[in-house]
Formats: C-alpha cells, structure tokens, sequence
C-alpha cells in the first residue's frame, strides 16, 4: 500500500505577513482620508448654502426696506381713491343724500338736496361759516369735464351763493381745471372727497334719506 501524501501548505513568511499589515493600513488611512474629505466637502457645501441664504435674505431686507415708502405711498392713495370710489356703487340721487350727510358732519350747516328735477344745476345747498355754497355732484367714474363746472357756476349765481361747488369720486379734466381757477369754482376731486368721507366716518349705502 502505497503511503499517503499530504499536501501542507507552505506559511507565508514574516516579510509577506508585514507586507500585508502594511497595505491594510494603507488602505485604512486612504479610507480614512476618503471619508474624511467627504465630510470636509459636505462642510465646506453647507457653509457656502447657508452664505448665499444669508447674502440673499440681507438683499432681499434691503429692497424691501428701499420699496417700503413707495409701497405706503401707493397704500395711501390706493386707499383714498378706493374709499371715494365706493360712492360709484350708488346712484345720482343716492350719491347727493350721502354727500349731503357727509357734509353735515364735516360742519357745514343748513344743507339741503335740491329737487332733481330743475335744480339749475345745483344738487345741494349748504351754508358754512357765514358763506353759502352751491354744490353739483358727479358720481362719474371718468374724468368730469368744463360742463359741470360751469354749470355750478351758473347755479350758483341763480342761487345768489357766494360759493360754486363741484364733487366727484374721480378727477377733473385740465380744461376744467383751468374753468374753474377763472371762474373761482370750488373742484372738490376724490382725495378731497376721501378725508371729508374719513371724517364723516359714513360708508356709502344704497338709501335715500
């Protein structure tokens, strides 16, 4: 019988053995640096995110600090012109028994709304500190032209009042203006019409008084 083989394997020797040792502490340390640039990386991105959320908040706090008077300037006359245009909701004669009212909280005395039919153009009389006024009211949404300053004018001398006076939500037209700095009509346009309205504190109903 033939005797067995057995086949041992031969034991690495001690520079192989250091040899490996060697190479798995470097592939440690370059695992190590790997993953530790990684994170560097990662640090250095969410620094500069929040860097540039920081630089766009301060411009963005800056603009809106800038706009900030522009933004209240436009409230303010958004506001006015809003407000007064709230009486476009009423009719004519709606509109001169509010403006009447309105009137009387703003000090006027002795106001009356004249009949709407042959008014010689006047819609209200009133009389304040000793002077007697003859108003037209324009509920128009567009611009009110020369006509109702004249109008007015005419109203008033028939009248015998010392003031012509004409009120709208909206504006007046540059030829009305100018009629009425010759003819020394009273143009009371939205803005006007808004603080009168504020001090009244009265809303525009749909009413007749």
């Amino acid at each position: 019988m033939a005797g067995k083989r057995y086949n041992k394997r031969k034991k690495p020797g001690i520079l192989a053995r250091m040899a490996d040792a060697l190479l798995t502490l470097i592939d440690r340390i370059c695992e190590g640096i790997g993953c530790g640039f990684a994170a560097l990386m990662r640090g250095i991105g969410r620094g500069l995110w929040w860097i540039v959320k920081m630089i766009a908040r301060g411009v963005w706090l800056a603009l809106r600090a800038l706009a900030m008077p522009f933004a209240f300037a436009f409230r303010k006359l958004g506001g006015k012109r809003r407000r007064a245009r709230q009486c476009l909701r009423l009719t004519g004669e709606e509109f001169e028994h509010y403006f009447a009212k309105v009137l009387e909280d703003n000090g006027f005395q002795e106001v009356e709304v004249t009949r709407a039919s042959g008014d010689q153009g006047v819609d209200i009389l009133a009389e304040r500190n000793g002077r007697t006024y003859a108003i037209q009211c324009k509920n128009y949404a567009g611009a009110v032209g020369n006509a109702a300053v004249q109008e007015a004018y005419a109203g008033a001398q028939f009248y015998g009042c010392d003031v012509a006076a004409v009120v709208c939500p909206g504006t007046f037209t540059y030829a009305a203006r100018e009629l009425a700095k010759g003819t020394g009509v009273v143009l009371w346009d939205g803005e006007r019409l808004e603080r009168m309205m504020r001090i009244s504190g009265r809303k525009p109903k749909h009413e007749i008084a």
